[in-house]
Formats: structure tokens, C-alpha cells, sequence
């Protein structure tokens, strides 16, 4: 297997699909296909399965993608050190967050005249967390809730990462403005039964809700998308709905006018959907000048949106 093959399946898992790889790659898709297919056949199992959705990581593709990125580092160290000066690099892996894009943009205006390197990726929280863990990414952006706070703070001490707080927020309902539910004041589980569920992470459903809950009102038959804008299509032509943590509020403009965010009523008073927005970094690593600027750049943001930070 070449170092080549290695970048084509880092790149299919980075992206989700193999056209959005084969686009960020520079390389036809068949090409890409292929290069994939016969890393798989060498390796003798499926680092990927397959669908019309796109892709996801098998279970033993998950061990190989994360020491394939220990190696594909090691050799971009090595090329680095003994061809050329070392390029320095920012890059962030975080939820689907428009203050995150939006910092990120006003960092890449600030410092692009010092050589940097810039990535910006949205995952589901594993993956952010691998990501930093691997050096991959300089920060990542998630949140902790009552039913994900333990499994989190596992994943984040076994790979010797720290949460940084930065505000908190409330779970909401979105919807489209013409969903006939939208002019509700608030939402309950048992309203939402009737309609379709749309998510574009499963995994992020379990820190909205327990398993019980999740089996009791179908939200485990949610019908799973490979990208947001896919996901807004659906919830507006199916009048579907989807969760969002209320720090989504301030991306509606980025969605366009057309949908709504309406407060879901907590099952009961034992239950909470308050959530704890922060990022993570290594927990040895000390955060430099321009980790420190779109860390700062963040918090303006939220401020301004109406948070406390």
C-alpha cells in the first residue's frame, strides 16, 4: 500500500463521500474509487460501508484510519524537517457551528500573511475529538451534555485532551416556517411524534436524550443525511425537524429566513437539555498566538449574539 492510497482513504473519511473527497484530492472519483478499493482488497477487510448516503468508517476501518493518520503525520514531519522549512499550521475540527466558521474566516484574514495553513472541518463530536487527539486539528468545538458529560470526559482523559468552557445553551426544535407546528411558543416530545425526524449526526442524538427516550418516541427511526444542506431540504419538504442546541440560533441567517427555532419542553423536571459549549485542546500543549486569537474572536461572537462567555 502506497502513502498515496493512505491520503485517498483519510481524505474519503475526512469528507464522508467519495465526490467530496475526489474534489478536496484533486482526482476523478472512479480514480479515487479504485485507489480505495484496492488499499481495501490489500488490507483484506472494508475500511468503508457503502450507500447511496455516502460513507462510513467500519469498525476495524476505525483502527487503521487512526494509525494511519500517526503515520501519514510522521511522514509530513519527516518531509518537513529534511525538505524545506516547516509550514506552520492552524486548522479546527468542530459541530456545525456558524460563530465557528465565522471566527475561523476573520482568523484566515488576520493571519494569512504569515504561511500558515489553514483547515476547518464539521464532524460529529467523535471525530472531533480524534482529530485534536491526532494532532490533526489545533482546536476542536463541542458540547457536554447529562447524557454524553461522562462518555466525553472518558474519550477526552483516555486521549489526554482538556474541555475549555465557553458558554452554555438550551436545546431547541427547528423547523420550517410553514411546518404546522412552527408558531407553537414550545415543543414536546409527543407533539413531534406525527412528523419526520432528520438528523445529520445519530450519535448527537444521544446527548439530547436517553436510550429509553429515543425508543419510546421513534427517534431511532430518524432519517440520517450526509450533509446539512440535504438535511434542510428534507425537514422543509417532508415537514421534518431536527434538535439543535440553541447556540444554533445565531446560524439561522446562514440557513436563510425560511426556518425556526422553537424551545423543547423538558420531559420533566429531572431532566435537563442545558448544554456546556467549549473546546478542546491537548492537555500539554500550550495554545499559541493564533489559537489564543480565535479562541478570543469566538467569545466576541457569542457575546454579541447574547451569551455569556
Amino acid at each position: 500500500m502506497t502513502l498515496q492510497q493512505i491520503k485517498y482513504i483519510l481524505g474519503v473519511a475526512d469528507s464522508g463521500s467519495f465526490n467530496k473527497a475526489s474534489e478536496k484530492l484533486f482526482i476523478s472519483q472512479p480514480s479515487l474509487t479504485s485507489a480505495v478499493h484496492d488499499a481495501e482488497a490489500e488490507l483484506g477487510f472494508q475500511v468503508f460501508n457503502r450507500s447511496a448516503r455516502g460513507v462510513t468508517v467500519t469498525e476495524r476501518g476505525q483502527s487503521f484510519i487512526k494509525d494511519a493518520r500517526d503515520l501519514f503525520k510522521k511522514y509530513e514531519e519527516l518531509l518537513n524537517k529534511h525538505c524545506g522549512t516547516e509550514k506552520k499550521k492552524f486548522s479546527v475540527s468542530t459541530l456545525y457551528y456558524a460563530f465557528a466558521r465565522k471566527a475561523f474566516v476573520e482568523i484566515v484574514k488576520k493571519f494569512s500573511s504569515q504561511g500558515f495553513d489553514f483547515a476547518f472541518c464539521e464532524k460529529k463530536a467523535s471525530d472531533v475529538i480524534d482529530d485534536v487527539a491526532s494532532e490533526a486539528s489545533t482546536i476542536g468545538i463541542l458540547y457536554l451534555s447529562d447524557s454524553n458529560r461522562e462518555e466525553i470526559n472518558k474519550s477526552l482523559k483516555l486521549n489526554k485532551l482538556e474541555f475549555h468552557h465557553l458558554t452554555e445553551c438550551n436545546a431547541f426544535v427547528y423547523l420550517h416556517e410553514k411546518h404546522p407546528l412552527a408558531k407553537k411558543e414550545s415543543l414536546s416530545l409527543k407533539e413531534l411524534q406525527d412528523y419526520r425526524f432528520v438528523t445529520f449526526d445519530t450519535d448527537d442524538v444521544k446527548s439530547f436524550f436517553s436510550d429509553e427516550v429515543i425508543s419510546q418516541y421513534g427517534l431511532d427511526k430518524a432519517i440520517t443525511v450526509a450533509d446539512r444542506a440535504t438535511e434542510l431540504n428534507l425537514i422543509e419538504q417532508l415537514n421534518g425537524y431536527t434538535f439543535l442546541s440553541g447556540i444554533y440560533g445565531e446560524d439561522a441567517g446562514d440557513s436563510g429566513e425560511n426556518f425556526v427555532l422553537i424551545p423543547l419542553q423538558n420531559l420533566d423536571e429531572n431532566i435537563s437539555h442545558c448544554f456546556e459549549l467549549g473546546y478542546i485542546t491537548k492537555t500539554s500543549q500550550r495554545m499559541n498566538d493564533i489559537s489564543l486569537t480565535y479562541i478570543d474572536v469566538i467569545r466576541r461572537i457569542l457575546h454579541i449574539a447574547g451569551f455569556t462567555c
